[in-house]
């Protein structure tokens, strides 16, 4: 008699999920490809050290 818990792991890989991971590493890739560029475009005056550090918490904003 199930429980209603079951393991993933014996489940069939479906394309739908990892069409869907593909797709949001996809737009990851856009928007910090993106916000580089409007960095580099508005903020030209600016450090590299402070660009690179500006880049790395939008994309830690970006995966939390």
């Amino acid at each position: 008699m199930s429980d209603g818990n079951f393991n993933r792991q014996l489940l069939p890989k479906t394309e739908l999920s990892s069409g869907l991971r593909a797709g949001k590493a996809q737009m990851r890739t856009k928007a910090e490809n993106s916000f580089k560029k409007i960095i580099d475009e508005f903020l030209s005056e600016e450090s590299e050290e402070r660009k690179e550090s500006m880049k790395r918490r939008f994309m830690e904003l970006l995966r939390g």
